[in-house]
């Protein structure tokens, strides 16, 4: 696909509707999709006489599942980056990845993640049974830190596109700097993708690597000699180096019986070769001290009702992901008890016969 490919009205329009997608209930939302037909004529025009500028973003903290600052794009360039990455940057960009790459690309995220690690258990268990070693490794502040001439060189390197490639380059330098980009821009999340690639090749064909997973950047490697995975940690510490980058201290190097840590989730490789997939206890009782804050929020009128439920059951169908039934149970249990303690202190009391 080319640029030209990009900027036509109906790719444009199409990369609206697909932005406001669950932002509806914002009034600028509500405003620019309005006005849809306009706002597309006038940013196509810009495009065209090449006078379109990147407007400031919008800068804030999210803090679950931890805390993030976020860099938000408008919802005019937003536009213009879905019509992009639909139709030319994602398909070039992507096409030299890995199966394992597992992060913001169509038809992978978590589930897929899950899936692939047990996957790969699976095999490894049949090649070599419950023993052998882990290095999860992690990037220190991973967006903050990509270097904006090593990113503009990944994008170079796959795109062949000339305008693609130059309009992803402007979005790189549009954050300012000289190093870091944007956790909110499709555009920056399919070039951190990137900025790695070459690491999950020098992982898999030069360090040869059978077992191995990323989640943008975390990634993990399984193998039954712990003193190679020592060699691999210090080759894969050169190759971040050279990068601008650095590993933290999340880096760790552990037993598999001890079970595999990704996304939140523990696996285990049982003696019979089972995986077990189980829910760290620390988000259990997260989300026991968020129902109860939820709950009683919605009690006093400060939140809709129905905003406590609607908590659980979005924890119950990630719950549901692994084996985790008897949690899901105590987690319903609880909230029936937060329920039933409200309704006690509602009653009108009694009084005791003098």
């Amino acid at each position: 696909m080319s640029y030209e490919k990009v900027i036509v009205f109906d790719s444009l329009y199409k990369g609206l509707k697909q932005s406001c997608r669950n932002i509806r209930w914002k009034d600028s939302t509500v405003g620019y999709e309005g006005n849809a037909l306009k706002n597309t004529f006038r940013l196509r025009e810009s495009l065209l006489s090449g006078k379109y500028k990147i407007d400031r973003y919008q800068h804030f903290t999210i803090y679950e599942p931890k805390r993030r600052d976020i860099v938000a794009t408008r919802l005019k360039d937003r536009q213009f980056q879905r019509s992009l990455c639909d139709n030319g940057l994602y398909e070039q960009i992507t096409k030299s990845f890995i199966t394992d790459n597992c992060a913001c690309l169509r038809g992978r995220g978590v589930d897929y993640t899950l899936n692939r690690i047990t996957a790969h258990l699976r095999r490894y268990y049949k090649a070599h049974g419950c023993d052998g070693w882990v290095l999860k490794c992690d990037i220190h502040h991973y967006f903050p830190s990509i270097r904006h001439d090593i990113a503009k060189a990944a994008i170079c390197k796959r795109v062949k596109d000339a305008k693609i490639a130059a309009h992803a380059c402007d979005i790189v330098d549009s954050f300012g700097g000289d190093v870091g980009i944007g956790l909110g821009s499709q555009v920056s999340q399919l070039v951190a993708l990137a900025v790695l690639d070459d690491l999950d090749h020098f992982i898999k064909e030069r360090l040869r690597v059978k077992h191995y997973i990323r989640y943008m950047d975390d990634f993990i490697l399984i193998h039954e000699d712990k003193e190679f995975l020592q060699h691999c940690r210090a080759e894969i510490e050169k190759q971040v180096n050279a990068i601008g980058l650095e590993l933290n201290g999340k880096t760790t190097l552990y037993p598999l019986r001890q079970g595999v840590k990704m996304l939140q989730w523990r696996f285990i490789v049982t003696d019979s070769g089972a995986i077990i997939r189980k829910m760290g206890k620390k988000k259990q009782g997260k989300q026991r001290r968020k129902l109860k804050k939820l709950y009683t929020k919605e009690q006093s009128g400060d939140y809709a009702p129905g905003t406590a439920h609607e908590s659980l059951v979005s924890w119950l169908a990630n719950a549901a992901r692994g084996d985790t039934y008897h949690e899901r149970r105590k987690m319903i249990n609880f909230y029936k008890e937060l329920e039933g303690s409200y309704r006690e202190k509602q009653l009108p009391q009694t009084p005791r016969p003098g």
